[in-house]
């Protein structure tokens, strides 16, 4: 995986590298089809903003932005913030390809006969006026 850490309105030393590096790094351990990662660094006034963006495969981007007192404050925030939004579109990739079994259908439940006739909707009305 790339990652490209750079700063704007900011010096970026080799610890908040570093720092960042091991976060976007971390990222990749979540889902295999990561392949850069863009960290921006930023300062206004006395807000430490960080901004990571996720380039994975067939143009999926995803971005974490997060505001801080702390520069690694805000690392570790965006960090999460991108990690929970990897983990939920592999959960949507996940499922729409291996959904679960449906749970509205009973396997313990006897099968209706093909004999049985279904009801029709006079004899619905009947059962209704009836009180059945």
């Amino acid at each position: 995986m790339k990652i490209l850490i750079s700063g704007r309105h900011v010096g970026v030393t080799e610890s908040m590298k570093d720092y960042a590096r091991t976060k976007a790094e971390k990222l990749g351990r979540f889902w295999d089809r990561v392949t850069s990662c863009r960290v921006t660094m930023d300062v206004d006034h006395l807000d430490h903003l960080v901004e990571m963006v996720l380039e994975a495969g067939r143009g999926v981007r995803i971005v974490g932005k997060a505001e801080a007192p702390d520069m690694y404050a805000a690392c570790d925030l965006a960090e999460q913030k991108l990690a929970q939004q990897l983990r939920k579109h592999k959960e949507r990739l996940t499922d729409h390809h291996r959904g679960e079994r449906r749970t509205e259908v009973d396997a313990t439940a006897p099968v209706r006969k093909a004999r049985e006739r279904e009801a029709t909707y006079e004899d619905v009305i009947d059962e209704m006026r009836r009180g059945d």
